[in-house]
């Protein structure tokens, strides 16, 4: 016999199931519940909501680069294929039929965070914009430095910066996506000659639970938003995913 809270219980296991498998994703804004397909074709962006999920460096990659544009700089004595993981993908592109220099960080691996490795392919993409005089784009995802490798891990917050300077004549452009907090936004994400965001990103130095845990107060509504942080001129613009790849053409016909 069937029954309203039976049926529901059903609904809710067939949902449950379809979340697992990859077919269907719950929305962490307003809960929705989404075709994966449909949010795939939408750039990852809730048609309910407009919350902009999290992306992986390569699917950021593929949405931003012309197409086969795209080529890996070799990380130390390793081509881009064989380098070991890490939370950035860096290398050179065309976007709009313009070059440039391009770094992808990826909040999936480690959340992103900066140590040693991960500074070293930042300089040496830094340099190599630097070297060709072209423009460098930098998508920035982090949770901060990877404070397990110590004093090594905050020390690249001074290379960033330091090699961020020998950027002469070619723009750097910040593009902030969710989150980008601690160390990366407390160095050279924060130097650049456009700072972009998308919607709804949050941006800063230590995150809200901290921040109130020290000051025992309740933080206001939007604290560390792109919006807030628009609306206090530290950011040039706030940028839907679907008008990024015209955006960033648009800036780099200027050059």
């Amino acid at each position: 016999m069937y029954s309203r809270r039976g049926g529901v219980r059903v609904l809710s296991e067939v949902l449950d199931v379809a979340k697992k498998d990859g077919r269907w994703v719950e929305c962490p804004s307003c809960s929705e519940i989404i075709i994966t397909r449909k949010l795939q074709e939408n750039l990852w962006v809730c048609h309910h909501c407009n919350h902009h999920f999290r992306l992986g460096a390569r699917d950021r990659i593929d949405m931003i680069c012309d197409r086969g544009t795209f080529d890996e700089l070799r990380a130390g004595d390793y081509s881009g294929d064989e380098a070991p993981e890490e939370a950035i993908r860096a290398g050179k592109a065309s976007i709009g039929g313009k070059p440039c220099f391009l770094g992808v960080m990826d909040f999936s691996h480690k959340g992103g965070s900066m140590g040693t490795a991960l500074g070293q392919r930042i300089v040496h993409l830094m340099n190599a914009a630097a070297k060709d005089k072209l423009p460098l784009i930098m998508f920035c995802a982090s949770g901060g430095v990877r404070i397990h490798e110590g004093i090594w891990g905050l020390f690249q917050m001074l290379r960033t910066v330091h090699a961020r300077d020998k950027i002469t004549g070619s723009p750097l452009i910040t593009v902030f996506t969710d989150p980008t907090t601690g160390g990366v936004t407390a160095s050279f994400a924060s130097l650049a000659d456009i700072l972009l965001a998308e919607p709804g990103a949050r941006i800063g130095f230590a995150g809200p639970r901290v921040i109130q845990t020290v000051f025992h107060s309740e933080l206001p509504e939007g604290f560390q938003s792109a919006e807030t942080l628009l609306a206090n001129g530290f950011l040039d613009s706030i940028v839907h995913r679907r008008d990024l790849k015209d955006t960033l053409s648009f800036f780099l016909r200027w050059f």
